[in-house]
């Protein structure tokens, strides 16, 4: 979902030509989840060494099973199924590793 942001003030902006070429003036569409993403991107800059850690453990293994395996989706319906189909891929992997 997503809030559209519109004002009255463009029409009669000065330099409206520099911020958009709508007719109507600008108009910002701002996702439901852009509070989290901030957050997040804020997190980041501030400990990229933490995400840089986090990617060197545990981002390689999600990796390897889409690209390499190919499991790109999953085949089952329904939160109970999508999670016994990922512990039995999660399985493998691990067995495959040791």
């Amino acid at each position: 979902m997503y809030q559209k942001y519109r004002t009255p003030a463009c029409k009669t902006c000065p330099v409206k030509d520099q911020c958009t070429s709508r007719k109507g003036g600008r108009e910002i569409d701002r996702s439901q989840y852009a509070d989290a993403v901030e957050e997040n991107h804020q997190r980041y800059k501030d400990n990229p060494q933490l995400y840089r850690k986090r990617q060197e453990i545990n981002e390689h293994i999600f990796g390897t099973i889409k690209r390499k395996w190919g499991y790109n989706y999953t085949d089952l319906i329904g939160l109970e199924k999508v999670n016994g189909e990922h512990s039995l891929i999660m399985l493998v992997y691990n067995i495959k590793r040791s």
